[in-house]
């Protein structure tokens, strides 16, 4: 479990364009935290800060009292799970959510092992050899959720991840991501529009104005 730590952190862009404006904010080891406010006041740049896909103009992201500026994305363990899922579309399922641990070289019986019990966590057992496009949207993305999780991160980013789903599928999707909140304690950012939804999935709610 990671403590982060958002301190003044800001992002401009050119001609004053200021993206995201002196944010300071402290998550807690295995919080789940849920960033609302409305479209275009710097959530998600905010967020692709914490992962290292964007460089903050000024300010600090430590993730337990230490800084990881200098830290490449592939090396924070800090992954964001997308509205749109971002699965490889003809990789299988088993292959998708395994294909951060065969990046980090991992032997294949240890894949095997990891991926079948993820498979498990997320409620698609049997749903292995599937391909992407033989998949619904919820499963899609528990497909994208569960190649995350696997590689154990240290913050997980959910960036609107259940936006694209219908009211149903919201509703487990949103119960599965508390419950696996819960059972891996993994600090967790998530960003929403649904205020309902943060109220009930987050345990401390940030709201960005502007």
């Amino acid at each position: 479990m990671t403590a982060l730590s958002l301190i003044n952190v800001t992002k401009s862009y050119a001609q004053d364009v200021q993206a995201v404006d002196g944010i300071s904010l402290n998550v807690k080891s295995g919080e789940l935290v849920a960033i609302v406010g409305p479209s275009g006041c710097g959530k998600t740049t905010l967020m692709k800060m914490v992962a290292g896909l964007i460089k903050p103009t000024s300010g600090d992201i430590h993730f337990d009292n230490q800084s990881i500026l200098s830290v490449k994305a592939e090396k924070r363990q800090a992954p964001m799970v997308f509205q749109n899922h971002l699965l490889f579309p003809m990789m299988n399922v088993r292959d998708n959510i395994g294909f951060g641990l065969k990046m980090r070289h991992q032997p294949k019986d240890n894949i095997y092992n990891a991926v079948d019990k993820m498979l498990t966590k997320v409620q698609l057992q049997g749903y292995s050899n599937r391909k992407p496009s033989e998949l619904s949207g919820g499963q899609q993305q528990r497909v994208a959720l569960a190649r995350s999780l696997i590689l154990n991160p240290k913050v997980l980013l959910l960036d609107e991840p259940l936006s694209n789903l219908d009211a149903h599928l919201r509703q487990d999707m949103r119960d599965l991501i508390k419950q696996l909140q819960s059972e891996t304690r993994t600090t967790t950012l998530m960003i929403t529009h649904d205020q309902q939804e943060a109220v009930t999935i987050a345990d401390k709610i940030a709201f960005i104005k502007e």
